[in-house]
């Protein structure tokens, strides 16, 4: 399940805003880094509200909410300091389809309309970045639904929703999840909806997160890279955080494993016929190895990889880099010390792949 994992608000009256605790009046506004302090409150509360229910959530980490947070994909409602309710964004198919998701009032809000306000902003949020893209709900909750309904969404096939085999791992951490593999994913407990791109936006977005998100959406700065004279130009990381990304490469090059400095004798100075970089930054993320021209990453895997709480970064980080275009391929150390000319020979062909495709 996508979307509200509980609000029981009442979406045909819009209520006076509650005040908080402190007195502060209720403010629904796009997350960014500072509300990072509330995400595990999020995450305990849509997992409370899933257990009262008795319905799946698609799990998140914190860092993947703190994410979401700090790149202009979240709402989050605050009375005062008290959180009241939250929502977040995520793209599909190469951003031709966009889901409003993780919608979630706390207790003592419910009944007074943020719920709707909540949906008005994501769905006014993805609209405004987005603008072609079909945005779409997978939800069992009556009330979200009704809140779709009068958004413009239609109930539709899963056939109609994407086929992004991302999204549909999302389904997994569901208790429902075996009814979607029986039906070889055709329906399941949640109503599919689909908004496609024509209504007018029911909430407005203020201007300065307008300019953000121009910062975060336009092409990165630093660092231009590559050998003298080459036109191609290594703008791959997020200015906004480059700074702190480039002391942590600098410091995992000087700290590198054997594994890893085994591979680099293989791939440094143009060996296999085109050029890598190690430690390199794509966005917010940094790529043990990467060829940025043809856009392929190796990544070596250490022991903490094996960490479950590691494979779910891995996961999310390995979607994010394939949604721009990027193939990735991983080795394990054994590999790399044990067997190093078959490791040699299956990175020779991907290049092949990628440079005769």
């Amino acid at each position: 399940m996508e979307e509200l994992e509980k609000t029981n608000d009442n979406t045909n009256s819009t209520p006076p805003l509650p005040l908080g605790g402190d007195g502060g009046r209720l403010q629904i506004l796009v997350a960014g880094p500072e509300h990072e302090v509330y995400v595990d409150t999020i995450l305990q509360t849509i997992a409370d509200a899933a257990k009262v229910r008795g319905t799946g959530i698609a799990k998140r980490t914190h860092e993947y909410l703190a994410t979401k947070m700090k790149e202009a994909k979240a709402v989050i409602a605050l009375s005062g300091d008290r959180f009241a309710g939250f929502s977040y964004i995520e793209t599909w198919g190469n951003k031709q389809y966009v889901t409003t998701s993780g919608l979630i009032v706390h207790p003592d809000f419910r009944g007074l309309g943020v719920a709707k306000k909540i949906k008005d902003m994501t769905f006014s949020l993805a609209r405004t970045r987005w603008p072609h893209a079909k945005i779409f709900s997978l939800t069992s909750g009556a009330a979200v639904m009704k809140m779709n309904t009068e958004l413009g969404y239609q109930p539709v096939t899963f056939a109609d929703l994407t086929d992004d085999e991302a999204f549909w791992r999302g389904c997994e951490g569901c208790i429902n999840v075996d009814v979607l593999h029986r039906t070889g994913r055709k329906y399941c407990i949640c109503t599919a909806m689909l908004y496609d791109p024509e209504e007018h936006l029911p909430a407005k977005i203020p201007e300065e997160v307008i300019e953000r998100i121009k910062k975060l959406d336009s092409p990165s700065q630093p660092p231009l890279g590559g050998e003298t004279g080459a036109s191609f130009q290594y703008q791959t990381a997020d200015p906004t955080l480059y700074s702190k990304l480039k002391e942590f490469a600098l410091k995992n090059r000087k700290n590198q494993t054997e594994a890893e400095s085994t591979l680099w004798g293989f791939l440094q100075r143009k060996q296999l016929g085109v050029p890598f970089r190690r430690q390199h930054i794509i966005g917010d993320y940094i790529a043990d190895f990467a060829c940025v021209p043809i856009k392929l990453i190796i990544e070596v895997d250490c022991g903490y990889h094996t960490l479950p709480e590691q494979h779910i970064s891995d996961e999310e980080r390995s979607t994010w880099l394939e949604s721009r275009g990027y193939t990735i391929i991983r080795f394990k150390n054994e590999e790399i010390t044990c067997n190093i000319n078959s490791v040699i020979n299956k990175i020779k062909d991907t290049i092949w792949k990628l440079t005769n495709k």
